[in-house]
């Protein structure tokens, strides 16, 4: 009978040194990373309102073009009916078509789209004087051009802007008409 002799392999795991640079290095990774997918969630979050309210706006311009109706766009508390506080928008918003061009849902006028509230923290407000938009027949918005400012969280670097001129041409942008920054105060 052979007997042969193995060599012990000495099982090796963590000794305390190592497994606290581990936890050290770790640590530190995190606390990079943390902040920094923070920033990315409020502003994947911003561009994606953004978006949205963009794609209702030129929504609501070809329907008016389409149907050769003047179509408009409302805040709303409600989901029913326009709550005419341009710093509501949060809140939800209508896009309805508006036959007596008064730019306030009256009973009868047809629906088209009903936007939920957004996030309690998301700020969506549009210029003083415009609580409401309405595209003509032509496209065009003309009474004054308006910006609606998106905004959460504190950094001003991230709030964005969705123009609509008078001729109905929205766009978003990081600046104001003006060249100012974004604010929501």
């Amino acid at each position: 009978m052979d007997v042969y002799n193995t060599p012990q392999t000495r099982s090796r795991g963590f000794n305390l040194i190592e497994l606290l640079t581990t936890l050290a290095l770790t640590s530190v990774s995190l606390a990079i990373l943390v902040p920094s997918w923070a920033a990315f969630a409020e502003r994947s979050q911003i561009t994606s309102v953004s978006n949205q309210l963009l794609n209702h706006l030129r929504y609501a311009r070809n329907a008016a073009v389409t149907h050769n109706r003047m179509i408009s766009l409302c805040p709303s508390d409600d989901g029913a009916s326009c709550s005419g506080d341009p710093f509501g928008w949060q809140h939800g918003y209508l896009v309805f078509e508006d036959r007596d061009g008064n730019r306030d849902r009256s009973p009868g006028e047809a629906l088209l789209r009903i936007q939920d509230p957004l996030q309690t923290s998301m700020r969506l407000h549009s210029t003083a004087g415009r609580p409401a938009i309405r595209f003509r027949p032509d496209g065009a918005a003309w009474s004054t051009n308006t910006s609606f400012s998106v905004c959460l969280g504190d950094d001003p670097a991230m709030y964005r802007a969705v123009i609509l001129l008078g001729t109905g041409r929205a766009r978003v942008d990081q600046r104001l008409p003006s060249g100012l920054p974004v604010t929501c105060s």
